[in-house]
């Protein structure tokens, strides 16, 4: 079982008994006392819990902490945001670019709206769907990252810390996130998808985030990034001034639509 999992399990738990003990938790998940102690430990470190001598509390939970939801969950999400977002994104990719692309359910339709609009372009990615749909699109590179292949995610992980995207040059990395804060940055649900982000974003000319505005000030498992690290979020027009505000008083800039673009990230 992966930690993802395990964290969802003890988190659930905690939902429903208020308090747990790392013994119970290790029997329950079939692992050692000493693997179940670290759990208790990150999870808390993430404010999602609090720990205490052999197990741990539950805290008072809000609607801005985000638990594990697998791909095709995400996917049928807020979809017509989500296709808002994408053809945004777009308007950021010219013909001959070099895009990167990550696993987010966003991804995919990004990649959908790109098949429709594009006839050259070099996409890097870790998305099995992505890849497939663009697999298709005639003139469209593709170059997949490698790695083990996780099919709740229909991505491609490793912790390798070379692989063949050090010898990439990529002009933009278009970011998926399940949350986005000033206090946490961009925050992600899974930790092996950190190595590849990580990855593509050293050897991206820019990251875009690019998110539908539900994921606008909250916050998820693991931190990915902050918000210094990304050019731009690109969300849908739901996305209310007060929810964008706390962004661009940091210099961020959110784009709901094509007059919030910025001419600098028109031109690259």
């Amino acid at each position: 079982m992966i930690p993802e999992q395990r964290y969802k399990i003890i988190l659930e738990t905690l939902q429903k008994e208020g308090t747990v003990k790392a013994s119970d938790l290790a029997r329950q998940l079939s692992t050692s006392y000493e693997t179940i102690r670290r759990d208790l430990q990150h999870l808390d470190s993430e404010g999602l819990l609090h720990r205490s001598p052999g197990g741990a509390s539950a805290i008072e939970t809000s609607p801005e902490s985000v638990l594990y939801e697998n791909f095709q969950m995400r996917l049928k999400q807020e979809p017509a945001h989500k296709k808002d977002v994408a053809l945004l994104a777009a308007e950021l990719i010219s013909e001959g670019d070099i895009i990167a692309l990550d696993s987010g359910s966003t991804s995919l339709i990004l990649a959908r709206v790109i098949h429709e609009k594009f006839h050259q372009l070099t996409v890097i990615t870790n998305s099995i769907p992505a890849a497939g749909e663009l697999v298709r699109a005639e003139g469209i590179t593709i170059i997949l990252t490698g790695g083990i292949y996780r099919r709740d995610e229909g991505s491609l992980v490793t912790d390798i810390d070379s692989s063949i995207v050090d010898r990439l040059n990529i002009h933009t990395f278009f970011l998926t996130a399940c949350g986005l804060s000033i206090e946490k940055g961009v925050t992600y649900q899974r930790m092996d998808e950190l190595a590849i982000q990580n990855q593509l974003m050293r050897h991206a000319e820019r990251t875009i985030a690019i998110t539908d505005s539900s994921k606008l000030g909250r916050n998820s498992l693991i931190r990915m990034c902050s918000l210094s690290d990304i050019a731009g979020i690109i969300t849908d027009e739901n996305a209310s001034d007060a929810q964008i505000l706390p962004f661009t008083q940091h210099g961020i800039p959110v784009m709901r639509n094509i007059e919030e673009i910025p001419a600098e990230l028109l031109q690259h």
